[in-house]
């Protein structure tokens, strides 16, 4: 009994997965791609490179200067 249990819910599942997928396609090819929101992907994308990215130390050109003019 529990493999024709779990052989219904793995056919039930691709059945949803299934339907899902030709849903999103259908409304992509009726009302186009979203452009909008690649953008907000694309600028969130930006703005998490813009933080992880190393910013130049300031600090350690003061101070060597600091050290030369002594």
């Amino acid at each position: 009994m529990g493999v024709w249990l779990t052989f219904c819910i793995i056919i039930f599942g691709i059945f949803v997965i299934i339907e899902e997928l030709i849903y999103y396609f259908w409304n992509r090819y009726v009302y186009g791609p979203n452009v909008e929101t690649k953008m907000k992907w694309k600028k969130r994308v930006k703005r998490l490179q813009s933080i992880y990215k190393k910013k130049p130390a300031v600090e350690s050109r003061e101070s060597n200067q600091e050290k030369s003019s002594l």
